[in-house]
């Protein structure tokens, strides 16, 4: 079971790990995994660029369009584009900032969709 949130009445409830497709059992919005693709728990270091700058990270889990990763900094915009090299699986791409949370200190939690 995981504790989830609903987008638009904001009330949490649990729901099955298993179950991708359900409704919020307090306002009835359908919720839906928006990726399509099945992620995969994997930690590999990585180095990314920006503006110039190279910073390394670690991704947390990974699917054939994105990765979550996690890293030292200041956070990054949605839809900024970074250059992407994870050696370990053989990338090195563009990727986009699909979103991007500050966590405690300055590690930031992110999503970034290959390009």
């Amino acid at each position: 079971m995981s504790l989830r949130i609903c987008p638009e009445c904001a009330k949490a409830f649990f729901m099955s790990l298993l179950d991708s497709h359900a409704r919020c059992p307090h306002c009835g919005v359908f919720l839906a995994d928006r990726r399509n693709a099945k992620r995969e728990r994997k930690v590999c270091p990585l180095t990314f660029s920006v503006r110039g700058s190279v910073l390394r990270a670690k991704t947390t889990d990974f699917s054939g369009r994105g990765a979550g990763i996690i890293f030292a900094g200041r956070n990054l915009e949605k839809g900024t584009v970074i250059d992407v090299t994870i050696s370990e699986l053989m990338i090195r791409r563009p990727a986009r900032m699909v979103w991007a949370k500050q966590g405690s200190g300055s590690i930031i939690s992110a999503g970034i969709e290959l390009l």
